[in-house]
């Protein structure tokens, strides 16, 4: 089975939300996401890390992983479920829900399923986060976002990206991450 074109794209951080796009065999799918009730790029970067090397879903009662969060907006739901598979392989499930009314009944919007490789994933979420680095600096993103840049987890990633363990301890080769993108 061959993996799915899939595309993520950050595309705007402002004022408590994140805007996002993810392109998948060619259709368009946005995300708009409100910063207040949950934290997008941590999701994201824990996920990745915790996912790395796996090749089946864990007992999570057992050996916890975060590989299900929500995004939430007002009054909508993104829902990702990421699922490890054989040979680096990740499926993907992200289902768009929406309210009509404060309290009212969840309606289904779309849902994507899809398998991609872990290392294509990682290195779009890295790549993405980077170039919005670039972009506004830590300083810019806490302007825009109320909330620091979860660079902890972000270099996780770029470790495990360049085959490192999680938890090296090393801020120039850290530094050196960000400078590969550029």
């Amino acid at each position: 089975m061959s993996d799915d074109q899939f595309e993520f794209y950050l595309t705007e951080i402002k004022a408590g939300w994140l805007e996002s796009r993810i392109v998948l065999n060619g259709s368009h799918y946005d995300l708009n996401v409100q910063s207040n009730f949950s934290e997008p790029l941590k999701d994201l970067f824990r996920s990745l890390c915790d996912l790395r090397g796996l090749d089946a879903p864990t007992d999570m009662d057992k050996d916890y992983r975060h590989c299900e969060f929500e995004w939430v907006g007002e009054g909508w739901l993104y829902f990702w479920i990421l699922t490890p598979k054989p040979e680096g392989k990740l499926g993907i499930s992200i289902e768009f829900k929406g309210k009509r009314e404060v309290g009212g009944k969840e309606y289904p919007v779309w849902k994507i399923d899809c398998t991609l490789d872990w290392q294509t994933l990682a290195e779009q979420v890295f790549i993405q986060t980077s170039e919005m680095l670039w972009m506004y600096g830590f300083t810019g993103y806490y302007d825009r976002w109320t909330k620091d840049f979860p660079a902890g987890l972000m270099m996780r990633l770029g470790h495990l990206l360049h085959d490192q363990p999680a938890d090296t301890d090393d801020f120039s080769r850290e530094l050196g991450y960000l400078a590969e993108t550029r």
